[in-house]
């Protein structure tokens, strides 16, 4: 039997290779090109077979086809919860109803109908008009269409839009004249209902020409790079060259001086793919976040904001994509991106019009960068550096995606409709290969090259006798930026990267001269990561051994000791390794020398205390849990240098306890005593840092919201609340815009302060 998953598979099949006597994988490393790999893979072994089983069983076991049943169901369920008042619980069930109802069905337009309502109820006003135009477009029974124009009139009245309001009165005036079997008083009920709403309506329409405007919704406005837009280098700022030497390879410089926050990249992607666990709450086109899904037209899985994006989606990529080939690309991980940007580029035919410029063409910098699928072609593939193994797994990816083009899709139908698959595998092998030796590439590209969008995710605390809110990035896709892909790799990053939705910002986190090169980090980050690991991810995954100030400067001490040093008796400074004793310890600032035999038995009873403090707080003992915490800060500040990790995760831990207490006087000083430690190692306007101040004002405002203004340090510690709220602000707006719902929260709380100080 075959392995389930596509990585068993790979392994399984990577096994088996290395045991037979096949030369496939010299093979591999002496080929010629992306489709001699494939060639290989594909069509010299007997591994087509074995795909196609693996395939077909994985496919039979899809459970996303739309089901009539299921909707039913999920709608009947929905209606109960909402009798019981559960309006967001309702949302959604009708939400499941409406992602299973099968298209231009009944089904379908009951299901919108009745989310429509939930969403009305939840003033989701916006939201609730797009559901009632897709509820009437879906077949919704002529009979009940008077009650949607009645829902419609009173969303458009929330919002202020009187005009629009009057043609839905009269819609639903004329759908209640049609309706001949209801009941006369009903009937003349429903009627003067409608006539005291149109006389309403007019009057206010009378009274407000501007009403229109004033419904506006403020959306968040894209930013546009500092300096202006650059002509050559597509979505980058006008302060930026794009250069090319033998050394560097492409690489970006400033033409000016840049300062700190300003925006250098504003760049879409030219592919995305959402996180199947991201699914529920992004668009599967844009990677807006959405209430109310706009479901596919055939699959359970695309889930979109608007009906323009399902469009545009299905027109693009998704009709290739849709139905049990979504379990299949799951299956694949980045994998599906590589597929996602063939299908982008284009028709087959104008892939094989342009493959031949493409794939002799020079990697050179051209009038204009950016903007086409040559951009994300010339990208560094680093297949001939690839260990065999991974060369050989990356092909046998690319040809089963293939295969599954020819067997389950269209897509290669335009060559010549009349042949079947197995005709087109031997007829069109040239053809063949083109495509999947494409989809290699672009799997090989996305190792280097591929971004992952995140979003700040805040999480409420999970009783309510705590106050501190967490805060977490949260992967949300998996893009490609060949612009933003130019900057070379440093450990100390020029710059930061945020995301509105799928677009990636990127502003300068530092100053940079005129002529100064423009660095990313790739990952592995001076302050988040030690030297030797940040060396072996480089080289593994990018093919370089890094040489960067902060890798060149740490190779007698890493900048992550520091953290977990022990305190130097001279200085208090961090105590680092010796390489020529095993005995003795060096202070990095003052470079005193001693032992650290003294030590150990009271780091090994602190963290004693700490699991047994951390243990009593999970059971919900608060008072034990402190006394347990308090004696292992005490340990710990006696022998670790005090930004030592271990040393803050006590504090922080105490500041806990004591804000669960309603100590928030005490909580503030602990959390106070942190913020050193956290910028020591992450920098003065680091998010880490932005992330420690937003849990520190929390607890703040608490502490105010229960003094009065006659305390006699009420004022100092507003003021010290006000101070750190700035610092916060200043740090979120370097890396993000106001989109951000850490920096709205932060506004918030200016709000607040300022009501406070009244």
């Amino acid at each position: 039997m075959l392995p389930q998953t596509w990585q068993e598979l790979l392994d399984y099949l990577t096994t088996k290779l290395k045991q037979s006597e096949s030369n496939i994988l010299s093979k591999l490393s002496a080929k010629k090109s992306q489709e001699d790999c494939v060639r290989i893979c594909l069509y010299e072994q007997t591994h087509m077979e074995i795909l196609l089983e693996w395939m077909k069983y994985t496919l039979n076991r899809s459970d996303y086809e739309k089901s009539s049943l299921k909707a039913s169901e999920f709608r009947t369920q929905g209606n109960s919860v909402f009798r019981k008042q559960d309006i967001t619980g309702s949302l959604a069930l009708y939400t499941k109803s409406v992602i299973h109802a099968p298209p231009k069905s009944e089904e379908l337009s009951l299901a919108l109908a009745n989310r429509s309502a939930a969403l009305f109820h939840l003033e989701e006003y916006k939201d609730c008009l797009q559901n009632i135009t897709l509820a009437l477009e879906n077949g919704y029974p002529e009979p009940l269409r008077y009650k949607l124009y009645m829902r419609r009139s009173q969303c458009l009245s929330k919002l202020r839009r009187y005009k629009e309001e009057i043609e839905a009165l009269q819609s639903a005036q004329q759908c209640l004249d049609n309706v001949e079997d209801s009941s006369v008083s009903k009937k003349t009920t429903l009627e003067k209902e409608i006539e005291l709403a149109l006389a309403r309506a007019s009057s206010q329409l009378k009274v407000c020409t501007t009403s229109n405007d004033s419904t506006q919704n403020e959306e968040f406005k894209i930013p546009i790079p500092t300096h202006g837009k650059n002509e050559k280098l597509l979505y980058a700022s006008a302060a930026l060259d794009l250069r090319c030497n033998e050394e560097k390879g492409r690489h970006v410089v400033t033409n000016r001086e840049v300062k700190m926050g300003d925006i250098l990249f504003v760049e879409k992607p030219y592919a995305f793919v959402v996180l199947p666990d991201q699914y529920k709450v992004h668009c599967h086109h844009c990677c807006g976040p959405y209430i109310a899904p706009v479901p596919c037209w055939g699959c359970t899985q695309g889930l979109y904001c608007s009906d323009a994006c399902r469009q545009q989606s299905w027109d693009q990529y998704h009709q290739w994509e849709c139905r049990s080939g979504m379990k299949l690309l799951h299956c694949t991980g980045i994998a599906h991106l590589g597929l996602r940007v063939v299908l982008q580029a284009g028709p087959l035919s104008r892939l094989k019009d342009s493959y031949a410029e493409l794939r002799d063409s020079a990697v050179q910098i051209e009038d204009k960068y950016g903007d086409n699928y040559k951009a994300v072609y010339q990208l560094m593939p680093h297949l001939e550096d690839m260990q065999a193994e991974d060369l050989f797994q990356y092909t046998m990816t690319a040809c089963m995606l293939t295969l599954y083009l020819c067997y389950y899709t269209d897509y290669f139908k335009m060559e010549d409709p009349a042949l079947s698959p197995s005709q087109m595998l031997e007829e069109q092998k040239s053809v063949v290969c083109l495509v999947g030796g494409l989809i290699l590439r672009h799997i090989a590209q996305l190792v280097c090259n591929a971004h992952a969008i995140t979003k700040l995710d805040r999480a409420q605390p999970d009783r309510e006798d705590q106050q501190v809110v967490t805060e977490s990035q949260v992967r949300v896709a998996t893009a490609i930026y060949p612009t933003a892909s130019m900057m070379n790799h440093s450990c100390d990053p020029s710059i930061i990267n945020s995301f509105y939705n799928q677009f990636l910002i990127v502003r300068a986190c530092k100053d940079i001269p005129k002529g100064g090169e423009v660095f990313n980090c790739y990952g592995p980050h001076f302050r988040h990561m030690g030297l030797q690991d940040r060396q072996e991810i480089l080289k593994s995954q990018y093919f370089f051994t890094c040489s960067c100030g902060p890798c060149s400067l740490q190779r007698q001490h890493d900048f992550q000791e520091r953290f977990s040093a022990l305190q130097c008796s001279e200085c208090r400074g961090p105590l680092l390794r010796m390489e020529e004793s095993d005995h003795k310890m060096m202070c990095a600032d003052c470079g005193h020398c001693q032992g650290f035999t003294r030590f150990v038995g009271a780091v090994f009873r602190a963290d004693a205390l700490f699991n047994e403090g951390c243990e009593a707080l999970d059971l919900g003992d608060v008072n034990e849990a402190l006394k347990k915490l308090l004696e292992c800060w005490q340990l710990r500040r006696q022998c670790l240098y005090k930004s030592h990790r271990d040393l803050s995760a006590c504090v922080d831990q105490v500041a806990r306890c004591y804000a669960m207490l309603s100590n928030y006087g005490k909580s503030v000083d602990c959390l106070l005593e942190c913020l050193p430690a956290v910028e020591e190692q992450f920098g003065a306007h680091s998010i880490e840092l932005a992330n420690e101040l937003q849990k520190l004002t929390d607890v703040m405002i608490s502490e105010l919201q229960e003094l009065t203004l006659a305390s006699a340090d009420y004022s100092e510690k507003l003021k010290k609340a006000t101070e750190c709220v700035q610092r916060a602000k200043l740090i979120l707006e370097l890396h993000y815009g106001i989109w951000n719902t850490g920096l709205q929260d932060i506004l918030s709380k200016e709000q607040i302060l300022r009501q406070l100080a009244k």
